[in-house]
């Protein structure tokens, strides 16, 4: 399972080769540093790469002193200037704008209006790259919830971290003869062959997190749809939000998945291309390995980065919540205090430990989530909409930024981002089940 738009949440278990990107969330941090000599060039240092271990915790000399690390919670601003002059005012007014647009209440329902017809007794077998993954985990129970209004059965099936045992349980679904099957967090190429087996065996494949960008996959035809939020927006407005805490002087390193799955690419694009309008701003280093060796590898180069920046190193930003599970000790083992610098910002999931970690002030001052409940609900309507022998609905969710700000509100006093705009009862509604 590879897909990693929406990778492998937030735990420190081995994730599959996937993930949910989804969430944001921002905490305060502690004085900004001032960066001289930074430039908008795109060219990086590499640290780490797709296929080498991490680097090891032995302390390597810094080229800067390192940072001074407070001991306490980060200071009171995240994602915000406070109207703070800046020599690079048009980027981090542009920037301020993706961060205050990703930020905001989503109150109002924007999504599919036209009704489906929606069929009884229908049985969806609904497979999860790995079921230690918050993000396939979230959109299943919303998928739960939804066919439990509908009348339909959900069986689950575990794809176990795996390309072998994700593409087996692909399998074990077809043989059960399913209305439908989701697939959450799968890498469709290596799935293709076996979407197409199910297709022609009638059975109706929908994906989550599953093809190189959302919507109906031209690659993969075999797919109805893929859900999610826009993986490239995704990680903008992560980035923005290091342009903006930072004034405009941000110093980051990135970590990434390289070219492990299509996704990592577009993530990383957003990332980089965010960071690059910013002429004050500098990428130190891009870090690229594989997704399931998060667990593995993050501790190493998050602290090989910080020994070797100093205070260059203002931002660490991430495709996923998960890096900072495995970074986070590491750090504090290296000295650095909860509110940094570095301070974290995560382009997806917005998992509870992330929520967590936004709300104290501890390390990760943003993250951008998905709404992953509203997906599982989305999922059903699709799954409705190809029974019911219609076209895709083409919604696309927009990501929400989650910060020391909002980090309580729909839903986030429960550690995830559920939308208050009405989405189980608009899709009820729409299935002509509900008022």
């Amino acid at each position: 399972m590879k897909l990693l738009y929406w990778v492998r949440e937030h735990h420190a278990a081995a994730k599959p080769k996937s993930g949910r990107l989804r969430a944001t969330a921002a905490v305060a941090i502690a004085a900004a540093v001032t960066l001289a000599g930074c430039s908008t060039t795109s060219s990086t240092s590499t640290a780490g790469s797709t296929t080498n271990a991490a680097p090891s915790n032995q302390s390597n000399a810094a080229s800067t002193p390192l940072p001074a690390s407070p001991t306490n919670a980060a200071s009171s601003t995240t994602c915000s200037t406070k109207g703070a002059p800046s020599s690079n005012g048009g980027a981090v007014a542009n920037a301020q704008k993706l961060v205050d647009k990703a930020a905001g209440l989503t109150t109002k329902w924007d999504g599919p209006t036209t009704p489906a017809k929606a069929p009884k007794n229908k049985t969806v077998v609904f497979i999860a790259a790995n079921a230690n993954n918050t993000g396939d985990i979230g959109v299943y129970k919303g998928l739960q919830q939804a066919a439990g209004s509908l009348g339909w059965t959900v069986k689950f099936i575990d794809g176990q971290n795996s390309t072998s045992t994700n593409l087996n349980a692909i399998s074990q679904a077809i043989a059960l003869h399913p209305d439908a099957i989701g697939l959450s967090s799968f890498d469709a190429a290596s799935a293709e062959s076996l979407i197409e087996q199910a297709k022609k065996a009638g059975i109706v494949v929908v994906g989550n997190h599953t093809g190189e960008s959302t919507g109906v996959q031209a690659s993969y035809p075999g797919m109805f749809t893929n859900i999610s939020s826009d993986p490239r927006l995704i990680s903008q407005v992560a980035a923005a939000c290091a342009v903006v805490a930072s004034n405009g002087t941000a110093g980051v390193t990135i970590y990434n998945c390289g070219t492990e799955f299509k996704l990592c690419g577009t993530k990383q694009d957003g990332l980089t291309s965010e960071i690059n309008t910013c002429s004050g701003c500098k990428i130190l280093a891009l870090n690229e390995f594989p997704f399931e060796a998060v667990p593995q590898q993050m501790a190493g180069l998050a602290t090989s980065d910080y020994q070797r920046f100093g205070s260059k190193l203002t931002y660490m930003l991430a495709i996923n919540d998960l890096y900072w599970d495995a970074a986070v000790p590491a750090l504090q083992a290296a000295g650095v205090g909860p509110g940094g610098p570095p301070a974290m910002i995560a382009a997806g999931d917005g998992s509870p430990a992330a929520y967590s970690r936004i709300r104290k002030g501890q390390y990760q001052i943003a993250s951008v989530a998905e709404p992953l409940n509203e997906h599982g609900w989305q999922m059903a309507d699709e799954i409705t909409r190809a029974l019911d022998g219609l076209q895709p609905s083409a919604f696309v969710t927009y990501p929400h930024l989650v910060t020391i700000e909002n980090v309580n509100l729909e839903g986030g006093d429960k550690g995830t981002f559920d939308p208050a705009n009405g989405y189980r009862n608009e899709y009820a509604k729409l299935w002509g089940i509900g008022g």
